[in-house]
């Protein structure tokens, strides 16, 4: 059965069947191969999306995302982002950085993150005299850290797999999502400094006071968000809850940008792309199914435990595989074939689930930015006109350094479980 099943999902990848139906298909290739009956498909797919409570915040953080990417909160949260740090050399390139930061503490998406910041700062900066290559590659690999930065989809799912806690695992990718950011800033500025970027224009403490206070209610969401998960107020599902209605009343009535027509396209685009994930999650759960069924898990482990490899050279094995499986799957696809196998080997091990959880969703999150099937290589693309091959050139030096903060991360637990253990949320 086990032949069948990666034979089929590999062929079907090979003759460009998307992704979610090779899934299907090579799960259906494998219960025909076997004694098992056509009714598994049904005992296993609704019960994934129907049984499982954790999956309904995912499509409100869809929708909050969405409402503020149409709502204008988004514009203001870069506007303060450019305030902050702006006035260094090559300002511009910092505040993309954190606007993306910023943004992706309420969408959780990438690439909405690289939609909505990168339709701002990359005509902003082209503007003011950055080759418009660096202004869309620094959006570009900036947009990963809305999956890395909680809320994030990628870690919903990765819950929903390995039975973690949200609210543990949110608190645990603060610190590797500040860190990746930073380093994100710091090379940003080094271009600049060596190419002569701009300082941008004084902004008087009367701009500042009045461009902050306009924001505030939208500083106000990620707040929200990760206060009611984090400190136990609410669960994710209430939290998402409450913050599309939020932002949906900030926007349409306090700053005025939501009209009333728009809110259909809102509502479409978060059917459409809850649609997708539920999808890959429903025929994702029985492929796993059928891999637990045939042992698969406890095969991988036996052989790794064979091999005698140490956790440090597990892990870097594993990071080398997450990245690999990222050129070529959507990360939430990668995630839920790859991990159901790994995590039972991790926890042999004695790697903590919360820091395994975290290497998994960053190693995949770059996923997003790499050729060939990066999705912000796609949008920064469409947005700014420029082909692929421009903006990878551009992207060379970010790819190491985010490769270098990847493997400290990988190889130094504290970062993911400083934050969890403070606040008491450890597994």
């Amino acid at each position: 059965m086990t032949l069948a099943l990666f034979a089929t999902f590999i062929i079907c990848i090979v003759i460009g069947i998307p992704i979610t139906f090779s899934l299907g298909v090579a799960a259906l290739a494998a219960i025909m191969a076997s004694d098992l009956s056509v009714i598994v498909i049904a005992q296993r797919v609704l019960p994934a999306i129907v049984d499982a409570s954790v999956l309904v915040c995912i499509p409100l953080f869809i929708l909050a995302g969405n409402v503020l990417s149409y709502g204008g909160m988004g514009d203001r949260l870069v506007s303060v982002a450019n305030i902050l740090v702006g006035r260094s050399r090559g300002g511009l390139g910092s505040a993309n950085v954190l606007a993306s930061m910023l943004f992706g503490g309420i969408s959780g998406s990438a690439a909405a993150d690289t939609s909505a910041v990168g339709s701002v700062m990359i005509p902003s900066m082209e503007k003011q005299g950055y080759d418009k290559a660096f202004a869309t590659a620094i959006t570009v690999i900036s947009s990963p850290l809305g999956a890395i930065i909680p809320p994030s989809i990628i870690m919903i799912v990765y819950c929903w797999v390995t039975e973690t806690s949200i609210a543990s695992i949110f608190a645990a990718g603060y610190l590797p999502g500040l860190l990746i950011g930073g380093a994100m800033i710091l090379l940003a500025w080094i271009i600049s400094v060596r190419k002569g970027y701009p300082i941008a224009p004084q902004t008087s403490w009367s701009e500042k006071v009045h461009i902050v206070a306009t924001a505030l209610p939208a500083l106000a969401m990620p707040v929200m968000i990760i206060g009611g998960i984090v400190g136990g107020v609410a669960t994710a599902t209430e939290t998402a809850a409450l913050a599309s209605v939020y932002g949906f009343l900030v926007s349409m009535y306090y700053y005025r940008d939501l009209k009333w027509s728009i809110v259909p396209t809102i509502l479409f685009e978060t059917v459409k792309l809850t649609g997708v994930v539920l999808l890959i999650i429903a025929m994702a759960a029985l492929y796993g199914w059928l891999m637990a069924f045939d042992r698969v898990p406890f095969q991988v482990a036996e052989l790794l435990g064979a091999m005698g490899l140490t956790p440090f050279a597990f892990l870097a094995v594993y990071v080398a595989m997450m990245i690999f499986l990222g050129c070529f799957l959507a990360p939430t696809e990668a995630l839920i074939i790859a991990v159901p196998i790994l995590f039972p080997v991790a926890m042999q091990m004695g790697i903590d689930p919360l820091h395994f959880g975290i290497v998994s969703v960053t190693a995949l999150a770059f996923g997003h930015v790499s050729p060939p099937v990066g999705v912000c290589l796609f949008v920064g693309s469409a947005i700014s006109g420029l082909s692929l091959g421009r903006i990878i050139r551009a992207l060379l030096p970010f790819y190491v350094v985010i490769f270098g903060v990847l493997m400290l991360i990988a190889f130094y637990a504290p970062i993911t479980t400083l934050v969890p253990d403070l606040l008491g949320l450890s597994r």
